[in-house]
């Protein structure tokens, strides 16, 4: 049919043959016509050319439009069955929750990818895969059964998961063996995709980015309590971060709400950062409270909201275990009981037991909050492993370093943050020297260059823990140092607490470093939780005989498997669909809370620059503008419908053209007789 083409020279030949032929005529003032003549021959002249370029175009879309030219999509990866297999990724992470222009942007990937599977050719084969904290597909394998996938779309819903889009990439690249399609429909949000490598290879990746705008967005992404075990009558410290992922320094109200207790205030946060917002609480009786602390409504509302257990005690148990005599004056542990709890009316909010080593059954150790071992003290295997257990679950270790039973109490089962060597003695005394890390809150009661210590222990520190040092010796030795444990915190002191060690007890700066270490082992916790999608065990010191039950934040049973029970019972539960509180009954009172909260990731709603993912060898990579990109992304274009519209088009220009521009009629020159033709009326006779 191209041959057509060359019907395009038929309106050129009609034109130079149809055209008139001049004839000679004598006329002496034809230098007139010629004057009076020559602006219209050149409107002439265009009204001829516009009219043979329109009928030549038209008669060359008419030739191609029978032809029926086409476009393939370029691209190394592109097969001729590529597109007939193809895998859909729709983000169903928590950020696509985020509502704009009234439609969520789930909602709109969601329809869009629907539009894709009805739109593939017959025998196409197709899977769809929803982006999570694990890819989820709709259907196992590859499927022609088009209507089926497109009912299990429609039914799909958006998560409070965090994504993880490398998942679902190896998964569709899985699913197509090497050869096919893929497309993506999310908001390439940067905290996901700067950790994917690259795209797959071998393949067509279609990238189709569904936010219109910025999304406005300020979340809490932190809480923690301060103490992290209050009890009765204790002043608590609840704390919420708040981030703001706008252009734009915004001041937000940020509402805590925890028992019958209800307070709000305003926070500044900057652009692009967070800031800090405190609220001060007491609680009058015992029990488990969840603490919610929430924003306003904005684009996405989901993490507008934190939740945190409160576990109000009715004092704080602290087990000082110690084999030295618990009257002998010359003890370090005789200063310690009574530098913690003087009488039991100058030590309110905490009960003081102490025990022997030989002493410390069970039941006392999987009850204490805090856990103090002074030397001397040998503690047996079983006792050593259930304080190292407990504290990794979150209680408090003080452990005080003097004597020959002080390497017994440094093991790797405690794992303190430096190795002892020998014993160092010094008749003059040695000074301590503060640290990086701050003891006391003010700088003047920090001043121990008065006190001298006449004997301690040469430690090697481990070099990736100093910044665990609060206070050192002259030689580098650590005196006082203060970590992590599992979930729980560690202090180890390298201080002799004797009289004949030095001055260090008679000074009243001992009992203020005492509590200040307790409180700084109670100071302030990160909230234990965990994200939506992943599986999760909850700690119950429950008591009783009663079955433990968990329902979700709806209300509805929740289930969970009994790990362990003892003291305290270890239920092992499945990953979580909805952020909120859980809480824990045992005959019908509230035991406990696990907390469950969306993963601060996702509340970066910042998208990344599409061009910085990298291609994978042999891949065709696009990114589409629109939906209509997508549908024909891939596929071959038929061009003949355009054609057709612009032969049409052309036809009806020439016909336009033709009835509002006409040639002019020829006046002929007539005069009266007897009347001399001049040349003004041979011009007037023209016009």
């Amino acid at each position: 049919m191209l041959a057509g083409l060359a019907a395009v020279g038929l309106p050129v030949l009609i034109h130079f043959l149809t055209r008139g032929r001049p004839r000679r005529i004598a006329f002496p003032p034809f230098r007139f016509l010629l004057e009076a003549c020559a602006g219209q021959q050149s409107i002439h002249r265009l009204r001829t050319i516009l009219l043979l370029s329109i009928r030549c175009l038209a008669v060359l879309a008419l030739a191609l439009l029978f032809s029926r030219p086409f476009l393939k999509p370029s691209g190394a990866a592109v097969g001729a069955q590529a597109v007939k297999r193809v895998v859909l990724i729709i983000d169903a992470s928590l950020s696509m929750r985020a509502v704009q222009q009234g439609v969520s942007l789930f909602a709109r990937a969601q329809a869009e990818a629907a539009d894709i599977l009805r739109a593939l050719d017959s025998g196409s084969e197709a899977a769809v895969i929803l982006e999570g904290a694990t890819p989820r597909p709709l259907l196992p394998a590859l499927s022609r059964n088009i209507p089926a996938l497109h009912d299990e779309l429609v039914k799909a819903e958006a998560t409070f998961e965090c994504g993880d889009p490398g998942a679902a990439l190896a998964l569709a690249a899985k699913m197509l063996g090497g050869e096919g399609a893929i497309y993506v429909f999310s908001d390439f949000q940067k905290s996901n995709w700067q950790g994917v490598p690259e795209l797959p290879g071998g393949l067509i990746c279609r990238l189709r980015p569904v936010a219109r705008e910025a999304i406005d967005n300020v979340a809490i992404t932190a809480a923690r309590l301060s103490p992290s075990e209050p009890v009765i009558g204790e002043p608590l410290e609840v704390i919420g971060s708040i981030f703001n992922c706008t252009p734009r320094p915004r001041e937000e109200t940020v509402r805590l709400d925890l028992g019958e207790f209800s307070r709000q205030q305003r926070v500044k946060v900057p652009a692009f950062n967070s800031a800090d917002a405190a609220f001060n609480v007491s609680v009058s009786h015992p029990g488990f409270f969840a603490a919610k602390l929430s924003l306003e409504p904005d684009d996405l509302v989901e993490d507008n909201t934190r939740w945190l257990a409160v576990h109000v005690s009715q004092a704080l148990r602290i087990l000082l275990v110690s084999d030295a005599d618990e009257s002998d004056p010359q003890s370090a542990a005789f200063y310690i009981s009574r530098a913690l709890a003087p009488s039991p009316q100058a030590a309110p909010g905490l009960t003081l037991t102490r025990r022997r080593s030989q002493d410390a059954d069970r039941g006392v150790l999987e009850t204490s909050d805090v856990f103090v071992l002074v030397a001397p003290v040998i503690p047996s295997q079983e006792a050593g492993d259930i304080i190292a257990r407990r504290v990794k679950e979150g209680a408090r270790l003080m452990v005080f370093l003097d004597g020959p039973t002080a390497p017994g109490l440094a093991t790797p089962v405690f794992d303190p943050p430096f190795h002892l060597q020998r014993t160092v003695n010094s008749e003059t005394g040695d000074f301590l020297v503060a640290a990086g890390a701050k003891l006391f809150a003010d700088n003047d009661a920090e001043d121990l260059g008065a006190l001298r210590f006449r004997r301690h222990y040469q430690a090697q520190l481990v070099e990736s823990r100093r910044d665990e040092v609060l206070l050192s010796y002259a030689d580098g030795a650590p005196a006082l140092t203060l970590g992590a444990l599992g979930l729980g915190t560690a202090v180890f002191a390298n201080l002799p607490l004797t009289p004949d060690g030095g001055d260090f007890i008679g000074s009243p700066i001992f009992p203020a470093m005492m509590h200040e270490l307790l409180r700084k082992l109670r100071r302030a916790s990160d909230e234990q939780s965990v994200a939506p999608g992943s599986s999760w065990v909850l700690n119950v010191a429950a008591s009783g005989e009663g079955a433990l039950t968990v329902a979700d934040p709806q209300g509805h049973p929740f289930p969970a498997q009994v790990m362990a029970k003892g003291r305290t019972t270890r239920l092992a539960l499945p990953s979580a669909r909805l952020p909120g509180a859980y809480p824990v009954k045992q005959g019908g009172t509230v035991v406990s809370y696990g907390i469950v909260n969306v993963d601060p990731r996702e509340s970066d709603t910042r998208p990344i620059a599409l061009e910085t993912l990298k291609a994978g060898d042999r891949s065709s990579v696009t990114v589409a503008s629109g939906e209509e990109d997508m549908l024909l992304a891939g596929k071959t274009r038929q061009l003949w419908p355009l054609l057709a519209g612009a032969a049409a088009a052309l036809l009806g220009l020439e016909m336009l053209l033709l009835a509002l521009w006409r040639r002019p009629l020829r006046t002929p020159l007539r005069g009266r007789p007897g009347e001399r033709t001049t040349p003004e009326r041979v011009r007037d006779a023209v016009r």
